[in-house]
């Protein structure tokens, strides 16, 4: 029963969140220079072969944007309808074919083997179980399948000095405009595992518990895709990693 309810208030917590982190995506994908960067990220990672991936915890669409850009076919899974509704707007105005679908995380409705790649970007830090979700992940990949998903040591990273922590808190309330939308709210009382965690150690670790295999750590993704401003306001004070792993082979 805690999983749902956590659910519930995670889905709250970014229903609220929609206009605002829609607004941030939709400005880096508009950024040129952003967007080739992100997906030369995902082009070293999933190769150049069309694929068909799915993207979970997709919010407004834009990594799946990204990926359709490149002409994989994308599936996008979020729990959030606020954010869906932003997405399938986002990419009908790219003339851009997505599938998007309202779903969780730690029970995706998709039979076993179903997709030559799942990506998710700064989405497993916020549930209940993450090991479950990756667990799920593995599921739904065909053998051989690649993995790659983003996130970020948002509460335990060494380099959140008290300086960088000011000079991103500054520029990140230039790009808020007064905005407050985008406070936390009751989120942040939950339970977070993220909160105690070692990360990406502890993402590596679940990563091999759920049978994963040729493991491996991006470091400091934000330095090759943020610049400017948005590099100061969101990228001063984390490591961003992807994690890039494989379902082995049958």
């Amino acid at each position: 029963m805690r999983d749902f309810e956590d659910m519930d208030c995670i889905e709250a917590h970014w229903n609220k969140r929609a206009p605002s982190y829609d607004e941030f995506v939709v400005r880096g994908y508009s950024d040129l220079r952003e967007r080739r960067a992100w997906q030369d990220h995902f082009t070293s990672i999933l190769g150049s072969e069309p694929l068909e991936i799915l993207d979970v915890g997709c919010g407004p669409g834009i990594v799946s944007m990204q990926l359709a850009d490149l002409g994989h076919r994308i599936t996008s899974v979020d729990l959030s309808e606020e954010m869906l509704e932003r997405a399938r707007k986002n990419a009908s105005e790219n003339g851009l074919d997505i599938d998007f679908r309202k779903g969780n995380a730690m029970a995706l409705d998709f039979h076993d083997d179903s997709f030559d790649a799942v990506v998710s970007d700064y989405m497993l830090w916020t549930v209940p179980d993450p090991e479950k979700v990756i667990s799920e992940w593995m599921r739904v990949l065909r053998p051989g399948g690649i993995l790659a998903f983003t996130d970020g040591d948002w509460f335990n990273d060494p380099r959140s000095t008290p300086l960088r922590c000011r000079i991103s808190s500054f520029f990140h309330s230039m790009e808020k405009k007064g905005r407050e939308d985008d406070d936390m709210g009751g989120f942040e009382e939950q339970e977070l595992w993220s909160r105690r965690a070692q990360r990406p150690a502890d993402d590596v670790r679940m990563a091999e518990a759920a049978g994963f295999s040729d493991i491996r750590v991006i470091h400091d993704v934000q330095k090759k895709v943020l610049h400017g401003r948005r590099y100061l306001a969101h990228g001063l004070t984390n490591d961003h990693y992807t994690v890039v792993a494989r379902k082995k082979k049958a």
